[in-house]
């Protein structure tokens, strides 16, 4: 028995295999997405994101105020 034209044709057949198996999984689209769960996490963190940037924002403003040049100073 001939082993390279074995292991030729089951390459061939790995490869037909591995490209039906993606062709199926584009025709049927992306997955459902987020768990309900997931979603209201993802919601509430991004919630806290939006109210810790304004606070350091805010902090960035009196520190203006009350420090001129203090971010030099920071990176120094």
């Amino acid at each position: 028995m001939d082993w390279d034209a074995v292991v030729f044709f089951a390459f061939i057949i790995i490869l037909v295999i591995v490209r039906g198996h993606y062709r199926q999984r584009e025709r049927t689209g992306p997955g459902p997405g987020l768990a309900t769960g997931d979603q209201a996490a993802l919601s509430n963190a991004m919630d806290v994101a939006r109210r810790l940037e304004q606070r350091v924002e805010s902090l960035e403003r009196l520190l203006d105020e009350d420090a001129p040049g203090w971010r030099a100073r920071a990176r120094a």
